[in-house]
């Protein structure tokens, strides 16, 4: 088993030897090992190209990422919108290594069903665990600190009980929406492995903290749908964008759908990208029953 595969599956070793005993569970990970092995989906994010994530002007591959674990790490940075309370970007927080750890956890989980669906959730604070590092580094990193993060909701027991994974292929998009009501206040999205444009606009239906769980909570329009954006964000691989207050409940945010994004006068090809989004279930949502639970338009970023 090389370097690579432990990264990804663990060892097989025994732990009171060198012999290799095999169970009906060894044989199971071996087998889900394969078919991982085989995905296109596993070998199309293992073999990149990736954005020039170190800085050295080339592109990158995830496997080269966990092969060569030492990284380059720039020093966060957090700026804050001047435009829309609420906003921050907090750029070089994940490093190569960083955002290489986040995937294997992925990908060794299967989220994404060997291409089968673009999205996986999971509710609750016991299936967050695995993404407890995450929280810690972003508080070692500067992230959750005032005042890029209110201690009003950063201070809250659990901070995030509910996460999204999803996939992205050049092209994909999101219409324009406010998160949905049955959540807090103080949502956390996290980019992996290539870069993207997010679109901002003024909610045409303003959100509050005091909205019903169940109730509407995001506009239903088509991407790009004659509607231009007020500001325009680009979500670098490694980055995490904070939004709380007017942030959260009165703009929109959105992705268009694009092969290619326009950054100052330059067009660049879109290339897969995987993001994490963090939240914090209301204590009321839990009691609403399986219909307000449904996934929605809002739910994909």
């Amino acid at each position: 088993m090389d370097e690579l595969d432990r990264e990804l599956f663990g060892s097989s070793d025994s732990d009171s030897g060198s012999e290799i005993v095999e169970t009906e569970n060894d044989a199971r990970q071996v087998n889900e090992h394969q078919e991982m092995e085989t995905d296109p989906i596993f070998q199309s994010i293992m073999e990149g190209p990736y954005d020039d994530m170190d800085g050295d002007g080339g592109d990158t591959s995830l496997s080269d990422l966990l092969t060569h674990a030492a990284a380059y790490r720039a020093q966060p940075r957090h700026e804050q919108h001047p435009e829309i309370p609420g906003l921050c970007l907090h750029t070089h927080v994940l490093s190569d290594t960083d955002q290489a750890k986040l995937m294997a956890q992925i990908t060794e989980k299967n989220f994404f069903k060997a291409g089968q669906q673009n999205q996986a959730m999971c509710f609750g604070e016991r299936d967050l665990v695995w993404l407890e590092w995450l929280m810690e580094h972003m508080v070692e990193t500067g992230v959750l600190r005032e005042p890029y993060c209110e201690s009003e909701w950063t201070s809250r027991k659990p901070l995030f009980d509910q996460s999204i994974m999803n996939l992205y292929y050049p092209g994909n998009g999101i219409k324009p929406h406010v998160d949905l009501a049955r959540f807090e206040d103080g949502i956390m999205i996290i980019s992996l492995l290539s870069a993207i444009n997010m679109d901002f606009y003024p909610a045409l239906n303003p959100m509050s903290p005091n909205d019903p769980p169940e109730g509407a909570t995001h506009a239903r329009l088509s991407v790009g749908e004659n509607r231009k954006p007020s500001f325009t964000v680009r979500l670098e691989p490694g980055s995490i964008i904070s939004m709380q207050g007017p942030a959260r409940y009165e703009w929109e945010h959105g992705i268009q759908e694009t092969m290619q994004d326009q950054v100052n006068d330059e067009w660049i090809l879109r290339k897969i990208r995987v993001s994490v989004t963090l939240r914090k279930m209301r204590t009321s949502a839990w009691e609403v029953g399986p219909a307000a639970l449904e996934n929605g338009v809002a739910d994909r970023k």
